[in-house]
């Protein structure tokens, strides 16, 4: 079963140099989803509500710019006051 690691690029990086089992593509989709909710949760980034973009990569590298890139998650978001 491949592995894949999932790296958040947002300033303050997160580099996962464990990473986690998928058996395909949707099943990657689902943690990927579940993961950065996780963080994005648990952190609660200001930076994205004013208009920076929140990222994370999904890659089969525990480096960012390593190996092959099979998903990316972008978050931004406003606010209306």
């Amino acid at each position: 079963m491949p592995r894949y690691y999932f790296h958040v690029l947002n300033g303050k990086n997160f580099i996962d140099d464990v990473g986690t089992e998928a058996d395909d593509i949707e099943a990657l989709k689902a943690e990927a989803v579940a993961f950065a909710g996780g963080i994005l949760k648990s952190e609660r980034p200001t930076d994205m509500w004013r208009g920076i973009a929140w990222q994370m990569r999904v890659t089969d590298s525990p480096v960012p710019d390593g190996g092959q890139t099979h998903l990316t998650l972008s978050v931004t978001a406003t606010a209306s006051e």
